[in-house]
Protein backbone atom coordinates (compact mmCIF):
# COMPACT_ATOMS: atom_id res chain seq x y z
CA UNK A 1 0.00 0.00 0.00
CA UNK A 2 1.62 3.65 -0.66
CA UNK A 3 -0.97 4.99 2.10
CA UNK A 4 1.23 6.74 4.80
CA UNK A 5 -0.94 9.10 6.56
CA UNK A 6 -4.25 10.75 7.49
CA UNK A 7 -5.85 13.08 4.51
CA UNK A 8 -9.19 13.80 6.24
CA UNK A 9 -11.71 12.17 8.78
CA UNK A 10 -15.31 13.28 8.13
CA UNK A 11 -18.23 13.09 10.41
CA UNK A 12 -21.52 12.83 8.99
CA UNK A 13 -24.05 15.24 11.21
CA UNK A 14 -27.15 16.08 11.54
CA UNK A 15 -26.41 20.05 11.24
CA UNK A 16 -23.62 21.08 9.13
CA UNK A 17 -23.76 24.87 10.55
CA UNK A 18 -24.17 24.00 14.41
CA UNK A 19 -21.19 20.97 14.19
CA UNK A 20 -19.01 23.53 12.24
CA UNK A 21 -20.06 26.40 14.74
CA UNK A 22 -18.94 23.88 17.64
CA UNK A 23 -15.61 23.13 16.10
CA UNK A 24 -14.58 26.65 15.10
CA UNK A 25 -15.61 28.20 18.53
CA UNK A 26 -13.85 25.13 20.92
CA UNK A 27 -10.89 23.71 18.91
CA UNK A 28 -9.97 26.56 16.83
CA UNK A 29 -10.95 25.04 13.12
CA UNK A 30 -11.10 27.37 10.62
CA UNK A 31 -13.85 26.40 7.58
CA UNK A 32 -11.77 25.87 4.34
CA UNK A 33 -13.75 24.77 1.44
CA UNK A 34 -17.48 23.98 1.26
CA UNK A 35 -19.64 22.42 -0.84
CA UNK A 36 -23.22 21.35 -1.61
CA UNK A 37 -25.44 20.92 -4.33
CA UNK A 38 -24.24 24.16 -6.73
CA UNK A 39 -21.25 22.61 -6.41
CA UNK A 40 -22.15 18.54 -7.49
CA UNK A 41 -22.69 17.31 -4.20
CA UNK A 42 -26.13 15.61 -4.38
CA UNK A 43 -28.54 15.67 -1.60
CA UNK A 44 -26.13 17.15 1.09
CA UNK A 45 -24.02 20.27 2.31
CA UNK A 46 -20.45 19.27 3.35
CA UNK A 47 -17.84 22.16 5.05
CA UNK A 48 -14.46 21.62 5.35
CA UNK A 49 -12.29 22.40 8.25
CA UNK A 50 -8.64 22.87 8.85
CA UNK A 51 -6.34 23.34 12.10
CA UNK A 52 -2.60 23.07 11.58
CA UNK A 53 -2.15 19.76 10.08
CA UNK A 54 -6.06 18.15 11.11
CA UNK A 55 -8.33 18.67 8.30
CA UNK A 56 -12.38 17.58 9.14
CA UNK A 57 -15.29 17.04 6.90
CA UNK A 58 -18.73 17.84 8.38
CA UNK A 59 -21.60 16.59 5.99
CA UNK A 60 -25.42 16.98 6.63
CA UNK A 61 -28.04 15.32 4.06
CA UNK A 62 -30.02 18.07 2.39
CA UNK A 63 -33.27 15.12 2.43
CA UNK A 64 -34.04 12.33 3.86
CA UNK A 65 -32.74 9.50 1.36
CA UNK A 66 -29.31 10.73 1.57
CA UNK A 67 -26.54 8.30 2.99
CA UNK A 68 -25.61 10.92 6.06
CA UNK A 69 -29.45 10.99 6.97
CA UNK A 70 -29.13 7.28 7.17
CA UNK A 71 -26.51 7.59 9.72
CA UNK A 72 -27.26 9.92 11.91
CA UNK A 73 -30.69 8.13 12.69
CA UNK A 74 -28.61 5.40 13.46
CA UNK A 75 -25.51 6.26 14.89
CA UNK A 76 -26.01 10.10 15.60
CA UNK A 77 -23.54 12.57 14.83
CA UNK A 78 -20.46 10.09 13.86
CA UNK A 79 -17.00 9.71 11.62
CA UNK A 80 -18.13 8.01 8.72
CA UNK A 81 -14.84 7.99 6.94
CA UNK A 82 -11.08 8.32 7.82
CA UNK A 83 -9.40 9.07 4.52
CA UNK A 84 -5.83 8.14 3.78
CA UNK A 85 -3.85 9.63 2.19
CA UNK A 86 -2.22 7.62 -0.83
CA UNK A 87 0.24 7.87 -3.68
CA UNK A 88 -1.57 5.41 -5.56
CA UNK A 89 -5.29 5.81 -5.31
CA UNK A 90 -6.36 3.08 -8.15
CA UNK A 91 -3.57 0.65 -7.42
CA UNK A 92 -4.48 0.88 -2.99
CA UNK A 93 -8.27 0.51 -3.79
CA UNK A 94 -7.85 -2.62 -6.36
CA UNK A 95 -5.25 -4.38 -3.62
CA UNK A 96 -7.26 -4.08 -0.94
CA UNK A 97 -10.53 -4.87 -2.69
CA UNK A 98 -8.54 -7.97 -4.12
CA UNK A 99 -7.83 -8.96 -0.38
CA UNK A 100 -11.36 -9.07 0.11
CA UNK A 101 -12.92 -4.97 1.43
CA UNK A 102 -15.87 -4.13 0.16
CA UNK A 103 -16.26 -1.38 -3.12
CA UNK A 104 -18.32 1.74 -1.97
CA UNK A 105 -17.17 4.11 -4.41
CA UNK A 106 -14.91 2.98 -7.69
CA UNK A 107 -11.91 5.96 -8.47
CA UNK A 108 -13.00 8.69 -9.69
CA UNK A 109 -10.71 11.93 -10.89
CA UNK A 110 -11.44 15.31 -9.93
CA UNK A 111 -9.63 17.81 -11.70
CA UNK A 112 -9.69 22.00 -12.57
CA UNK A 113 -7.22 25.01 -12.35
CA UNK A 114 -7.20 23.79 -8.80
CA UNK A 115 -5.18 20.60 -9.04
CA UNK A 116 -6.22 16.74 -9.53
CA UNK A 117 -7.16 14.55 -7.34
CA UNK A 118 -8.19 10.73 -7.33
CA UNK A 119 -10.30 8.97 -4.62
CA UNK A 120 -11.66 5.09 -4.16
CA UNK A 121 -13.36 4.08 -0.89
CA UNK A 122 -13.61 0.75 0.69
CA UNK A 123 -15.62 -0.52 3.48
CA UNK A 124 -14.68 -1.08 6.94
CA UNK A 125 -16.99 -1.73 9.24
CA UNK A 126 -20.54 -0.84 10.50
CA UNK A 127 -21.35 2.18 8.19
CA UNK A 128 -17.27 2.89 8.74
CA UNK A 129 -15.11 3.55 4.94
CA UNK A 130 -11.65 4.51 4.00
CA UNK A 131 -11.11 6.61 1.23
CA UNK A 132 -7.79 6.66 -0.50
CA UNK A 133 -6.86 9.92 -1.83
CA UNK A 134 -4.12 10.83 -4.16
CA UNK A 135 -3.19 14.43 -4.53
CA UNK A 136 -0.71 16.27 -7.12
CA UNK A 137 -0.68 18.86 -4.88
CA UNK A 138 -1.03 18.16 -0.98
CA UNK A 139 -0.97 22.15 -0.79
CA UNK A 140 -3.91 22.48 -3.72
CA UNK A 141 -8.05 22.81 -3.79
CA UNK A 142 -9.92 20.05 -1.21
CA UNK A 143 -11.42 18.59 -3.98
CA UNK A 144 -10.95 20.74 -7.59
CA UNK A 145 -14.14 21.36 -9.15
CA UNK A 146 -16.69 20.05 -6.27
CA UNK A 147 -15.54 21.47 -3.06
CA UNK A 148 -15.32 25.75 -3.55
CA UNK A 149 -12.39 27.53 -1.56
CA UNK A 150 -13.31 29.44 1.45
CA UNK A 151 -11.27 32.47 2.13
CA UNK A 152 -10.78 33.82 5.69
CA UNK A 153 -9.75 37.47 5.89
CA UNK A 154 -8.26 36.46 8.95
CA UNK A 155 -5.02 34.95 8.45
CA UNK A 156 -4.47 31.32 9.87
CA UNK A 157 -3.33 30.54 13.38
CA UNK A 158 -0.35 27.81 12.75
CA UNK A 159 -2.58 25.82 14.95
CA UNK A 160 -1.55 23.56 17.91
CA UNK A 161 -2.66 20.26 16.36
CA UNK A 162 -0.24 18.86 14.23
CA UNK A 163 -2.31 15.83 13.03
CA UNK A 164 -4.45 12.87 14.04
CA UNK A 165 -2.07 11.23 16.17
CA UNK A 166 -4.58 7.38 16.22
CA UNK A 167 -7.74 6.95 16.06
CA UNK A 168 -9.53 4.11 18.47
CA UNK A 169 -12.11 1.75 16.83
CA UNK A 170 -14.44 0.32 20.00
CA UNK A 171 -15.63 -3.20 18.26
CA UNK A 172 -17.90 -5.42 19.69
CA UNK A 173 -17.08 -8.01 21.53
CA UNK A 174 -15.13 -11.28 19.68
CA UNK A 175 -14.77 -9.12 17.13
CA UNK A 176 -10.90 -7.93 17.64
CA UNK A 177 -8.54 -10.41 15.48
CA UNK A 178 -11.13 -10.61 12.69
CA UNK A 179 -11.03 -6.29 12.16
CA UNK A 180 -7.04 -6.94 13.04
CA UNK A 181 -6.67 -9.17 10.01
CA UNK A 182 -9.35 -6.90 7.85
CA UNK A 183 -6.52 -4.08 8.57
CA UNK A 184 -3.90 -6.07 7.90
CA UNK A 185 -4.71 -7.63 3.96
CA UNK A 186 -6.89 -4.71 2.95
CA UNK A 187 -5.16 -2.01 4.13
CA UNK A 188 -1.83 -3.30 4.55
CA UNK A 189 -0.77 -2.72 8.10
CA UNK A 190 1.16 -3.91 10.84
CA UNK A 191 -0.31 -5.33 13.99
CA UNK A 192 2.44 -3.37 16.45
CA UNK A 193 1.17 -4.04 19.78
CA UNK A 194 -1.42 -5.78 22.09
CA UNK A 195 -2.34 -5.21 25.55
CA UNK A 196 -5.06 -6.98 27.98
CA UNK A 197 -6.59 -4.18 30.78
CA UNK A 198 -8.78 -5.05 33.86
CA UNK A 199 -10.22 -2.36 35.60
CA UNK A 200 -12.35 -3.13 38.73
CA UNK A 201 -14.63 -5.43 37.37
CA UNK A 202 -14.35 -4.58 33.56
CA UNK A 203 -11.76 -5.99 31.33
CA UNK A 204 -10.93 -4.75 27.48
CA UNK A 205 -8.51 -6.24 25.09
CA UNK A 206 -6.64 -3.93 22.82
CA UNK A 207 -4.37 -4.45 19.48
CA UNK A 208 -2.93 -1.71 17.35
CA UNK A 209 -2.01 -1.74 13.57
CA UNK A 210 -0.31 1.32 11.87
CA UNK A 211 1.86 1.27 8.75
CA UNK A 212 5.53 1.32 8.66
CA UNK A 213 5.94 5.33 9.04
CA UNK A 214 3.56 5.08 11.76
CA UNK A 215 1.21 7.95 10.04
CA UNK A 216 -1.53 5.70 10.01
CA UNK A 217 -2.68 4.15 13.51
CA UNK A 218 -5.37 2.62 14.70
CA UNK A 219 -6.16 1.26 19.15
CA UNK A 220 -9.03 -1.12 18.70
CA UNK A 221 -10.52 -2.45 21.83
CA UNK A 222 -13.22 -5.22 22.35
CA UNK A 223 -14.89 -5.60 25.76
CA UNK A 224 -14.34 -8.67 27.90
CA UNK A 225 -17.98 -10.31 27.93
CA UNK A 226 -16.85 -11.65 31.19
CA UNK A 227 -17.08 -8.54 32.60
CA UNK A 228 -18.81 -5.87 33.65
CA UNK A 229 -20.44 -3.17 31.93
CA UNK A 230 -18.73 -0.43 31.18
CA UNK A 231 -18.36 2.82 28.99
CA UNK A 232 -17.59 0.35 25.38
CA UNK A 233 -21.07 -0.68 25.89
CA UNK A 234 -21.87 2.41 26.12
CA UNK A 235 -20.62 3.27 23.06
CA UNK A 236 -21.72 0.25 21.36
CA UNK A 237 -25.19 0.83 22.26
CA UNK A 238 -25.55 4.56 21.49
CA UNK A 239 -23.63 4.33 18.10
CA UNK A 240 -25.63 0.98 17.52
CA UNK A 241 -22.35 -1.18 16.82
CA UNK A 242 -18.54 -0.93 16.14
CA UNK A 243 -16.86 3.05 15.43
CA UNK A 244 -14.70 5.26 15.73
CA UNK A 245 -14.63 6.10 19.55
CA UNK A 246 -12.15 8.93 19.93
CA UNK A 247 -10.09 11.27 17.63
CA UNK A 248 -6.96 11.99 18.73
CA UNK A 249 -5.22 14.91 18.19
CA UNK A 250 -0.79 15.10 17.93
CA UNK A 251 0.46 18.66 19.34
CA UNK A 252 3.63 20.01 20.42
CA UNK A 253 2.25 22.60 22.84
CA UNK A 254 -0.04 20.21 25.58
CA UNK A 255 -0.34 22.39 28.16
CA UNK A 256 -1.46 25.82 25.45
CA UNK A 257 -3.87 23.79 23.91
CA UNK A 258 -5.74 22.38 27.08
CA UNK A 259 -5.92 25.62 28.56
CA UNK A 260 -7.31 27.03 24.99
CA UNK A 261 -9.67 24.11 24.56
CA UNK A 262 -10.73 24.40 28.42
CA UNK A 263 -11.26 28.12 27.94
CA UNK A 264 -13.20 27.87 24.87
CA UNK A 265 -15.62 25.47 26.38
CA UNK A 266 -14.27 22.13 25.71
CA UNK A 267 -14.60 20.13 28.81
CA UNK A 268 -11.64 17.88 29.88
CA UNK A 269 -11.84 14.77 32.18
CA UNK A 270 -9.51 14.86 35.22
CA UNK A 271 -8.28 11.93 36.71
CA UNK A 272 -8.24 10.36 39.94
CA UNK A 273 -7.18 11.86 42.98
CA UNK A 274 -3.78 10.49 44.43
CA UNK A 275 -2.82 9.58 40.72
CA UNK A 276 -0.25 12.56 40.36
CA UNK A 277 1.23 11.39 43.55
CA UNK A 278 2.41 8.06 41.64
CA UNK A 279 3.62 9.57 38.78
CA UNK A 280 7.36 9.85 40.60
CA UNK A 281 6.98 6.15 41.72
CA UNK A 282 6.12 5.20 37.99
CA UNK A 283 9.56 6.85 36.91
CA UNK A 284 8.04 9.51 35.06
CA UNK A 285 9.16 13.15 35.09
CA UNK A 286 8.11 15.18 32.16
CA UNK A 287 9.52 18.79 32.36
CA UNK A 288 5.59 19.91 33.46
CA UNK A 289 4.93 21.12 36.51
CA UNK A 290 2.94 18.61 38.32
CA UNK A 291 0.75 21.01 40.15
CA UNK A 292 0.41 22.21 35.98
CA UNK A 293 -0.62 18.54 35.20
CA UNK A 294 -3.53 18.36 37.68
CA UNK A 295 -4.72 21.78 37.15
CA UNK A 296 -5.63 20.64 33.41
CA UNK A 297 -6.23 16.63 34.09
CA UNK A 298 -2.88 16.33 32.02
CA UNK A 299 -2.08 12.49 32.16
CA UNK A 300 1.77 11.11 31.82
CA UNK A 301 3.34 7.97 31.03
CA UNK A 302 6.43 6.38 29.45
CA UNK A 303 7.55 3.45 27.41
CA UNK A 304 10.62 1.89 26.07
CA UNK A 305 10.95 4.54 23.68
CA UNK A 306 9.98 7.72 26.08
CA UNK A 307 7.51 9.91 27.85
CA UNK A 308 4.09 11.25 26.89
CA UNK A 309 1.23 13.47 28.04
CA UNK A 310 -2.31 13.15 27.13
CA UNK A 311 -5.48 14.29 28.36
CA UNK A 312 -9.17 13.60 27.37
CA UNK A 313 -12.18 15.14 26.86
CA UNK A 314 -15.85 14.48 27.64
CA UNK A 315 -18.18 13.69 24.77
CA UNK A 316 -19.96 16.11 23.17
CA UNK A 317 -22.64 14.29 22.32
CA UNK A 318 -26.14 13.68 23.84
CA UNK A 319 -25.54 9.46 22.89
CA UNK A 320 -21.94 10.14 24.80
CA UNK A 321 -20.21 8.32 21.81
CA UNK A 322 -17.40 9.90 20.44
CA UNK A 323 -14.87 11.96 22.40
CA UNK A 324 -11.17 13.10 21.34
CA UNK A 325 -7.96 13.21 23.09
CA UNK A 326 -4.61 15.27 23.02
CA UNK A 327 -1.71 13.96 23.04
CA UNK A 328 2.71 15.11 23.19
CA UNK A 329 4.96 12.74 22.22
CA UNK A 330 8.06 12.84 23.66
CA UNK A 331 9.72 10.39 21.89
CA UNK A 332 7.12 7.62 23.37
CA UNK A 333 5.39 5.10 20.97
CA UNK A 334 2.30 3.86 22.27
CA UNK A 335 -0.67 5.18 23.73
CA UNK A 336 -0.43 5.93 27.12
CA UNK A 337 -1.30 2.37 28.38
CA UNK A 338 -0.38 3.18 31.91
CA UNK A 339 -3.40 5.71 31.93
CA UNK A 340 -6.25 3.86 30.82
CA UNK A 341 -7.28 2.81 34.75
CA UNK A 342 -7.18 6.46 35.31
CA UNK A 343 -9.27 7.40 31.93
CA UNK A 344 -11.57 4.35 33.24
CA UNK A 345 -12.20 5.49 36.27
CA UNK A 346 -12.71 9.32 35.08
CA UNK A 347 -15.22 7.92 32.50
CA UNK A 348 -16.72 6.08 34.85
CA UNK A 349 -17.37 8.78 37.63
CA UNK A 350 -18.49 10.51 34.79
CA UNK A 351 -21.10 8.01 33.67
CA UNK A 352 -22.05 7.88 37.71
CA UNK A 353 -22.87 11.37 38.45
CA UNK A 354 -25.11 12.28 35.89
CA UNK A 355 -26.05 10.23 32.75
CA UNK A 356 -27.40 13.28 30.55
CA UNK A 357 -24.34 15.23 31.36
CA UNK A 358 -23.18 15.06 28.11
CA UNK A 359 -23.38 18.76 25.84
CA UNK A 360 -24.96 17.76 22.69
CA UNK A 361 -24.30 19.39 19.01
CA UNK A 362 -25.54 18.82 16.03
CA UNK A 363 -28.33 16.29 15.60
CA UNK A 364 -27.75 14.89 19.21
CA UNK A 365 -29.55 17.95 20.54
CA UNK A 366 -32.71 16.37 19.26
CA UNK A 367 -31.72 12.99 20.48
CA UNK A 368 -30.05 11.28 17.61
Amino acid sequence: MTAHSIDHVEFFVGDVNQASHYYCATYGFQVVAEAGPLTGLAGARSLVLAHGGVRLVLTSALHADHAASHFVRRHGDGVRDVALRSTDAVGDFERAVAAGADAVATPETFEDGGGRVVRATVAATNDLVHTFVERDDPSGDFLPGRYLPVIDEVAPDPGLLRSVDHLALCLRPGSLDTMVDFYRRALGLQHTYDEYIVVGGQAMASKVVQDETRGITFTMVEPDPVGDRGQLHDFLDGFDGPGVQHVAYGTDEIVRAARELRGSGVQLLSAPAGYYATLVERGIEVDIDPAVLEELGLLADRDEWGQLVQVFTRSPYARRTVFFELIQRLEARTFGSGNIKALYEAKERERAADPQAAVPIGAARTGA
